[in-house]
């Protein structure tokens, strides 16, 4: 379970720590878990996330998982085959959790207009259907957030300082509601505690302009293979 909660922990820091997502007593518990794999009060924490917590409870609840597993956990932040599971009538599902995680009646309304006809329960679908910061209005939608938002990943060429400089896989618009992948080369923050074997070469994951992981070779498959799916989307 501690895996399960250190991977959640991973990519809920960085929105956390910049006042985007979950309460301010969240970021500290991350971290001890990350660092130590002490991750009491890490549940309870992901619990007060808007949107988070909603598609944690529709995928455990269509592959009747916990939702604090480390095959759901993966499926929302990475994608894994657990995605293959949902159908259009669960994104009615994640409606009724967004209800009940408190999320405005006037935003839901708006959301049931716009059923989609592929539903994939994962982070890049909420950042591109629902809207990066349009839940909680923390920050605009645009392409900017989107690229901080998605789980952006690529190869390290160089690593200077406290920064590392990567082929970083981003999402450009292709029309009005589609989008395609295209390489930027982005320096981008890291902390030692976080990916200390940190070296040239490695393939790793972003969010919001930071390092937070280190990939295994079907991670970033995983990845590429989701991120694609849901961009062929008419979102």
């Amino acid at each position: 379970m501690n895996n399960a909660l250190q991977l959640e922990s991973r990519f809920s820091l960085s929105p956390n720590s910049l006042g985007y997502c979950g309460l301010n007593s969240a970021g500290a518990k991350f971290q001890k878990c990350i660092k130590e794999g002490k991750c009491g009060g890490v549940r309870k924490e992901v619990k007060n996330f808007i949107v988070l917590h909603p598609y944690l409870r529709v995928l455990a609840r269509i592959t009747r998982k916990s939702r604090f597993s480390y095959e759901v956990i993966e499926a929302y932040w990475i994608g894994n085959d657990l995605l293959r599971k949902a159908k259009p009538e669960d994104y009615l599902l994640l409606i009724k959790y967004f209800e009940k995680q408190g999320v405005p009646a006037f935003f839901v309304d708006e959301l049931k207009k716009k059923v989609p006809k592929v539903f994939i329960p994962n982070h890049l679908f909420q950042v591109l259907h629902v809207g990066v910061g349009r839940v909680s209005g923390s920050v605009p939608f645009n392409i900017k957030t989107v690229n901080d938002c998605m789980i952006r990943w690529g190869k390290v060429e160089k690593i200077t300082g406290k920064k590392a400089i990567i082929s970083l896989n981003s999402l450009k618009k292709k029309t009005k509601n589609t989008y395609s992948l295209i390489k930027t080369r982005t320096k981008i923050p890291y902390k030692l505690w976080l990916t200390k074997d940190l070296k040239i070469g490695d393939n790793v994951a972003v969010h919001w302009n930071l390092i937070v992981k280190i990939l295994t070779k079907k991670e970033e498959e995983n990845l590429k293979f989701w991120t694609k799916k849901v961009c062929e989307l008419e979102l």
